[in-house]
């Protein structure tokens, strides 16, 4: 491995024709919104096939549902999230 990306969250995924472009985002705790929020800035951005990604999505509920069996996170249902 030659670089690590530290990110806090993903913003936004976007795809464009055959390839996902996946931003990452940092909190920059010097910075704060009008509302006392704190500021979250674009910090990196993958580049990704299409299928790469798909793929992807096999590690990722794997390592999810190995964090719930282990009793780390719960699902919340649907219902009980509320809307965006």
């Amino acid at each position: 491995m030659q670089q690590e990306i530290f990110a806090d969250g993903i913003s936004a995924i976007h795809i464009t024709g055959n390839l996902v472009r996946i931003d990452f985002v940092t909190v920059q705790p010097q910075l704060a919104s009008d509302n006392g929020q704190p500021v979250m800035d674009v910090s990196s951005r993958i580049i990704m096939p299409l299928e790469g990604f798909v793929r992807s999505l096999t590690v990722h509920e794997d390592i999810v549902n190995q964090l719930m069996a282990a009793g780390v996170i719960t699902r919340t249902p649907p219902e009980e999230l509320g809307t965006m």
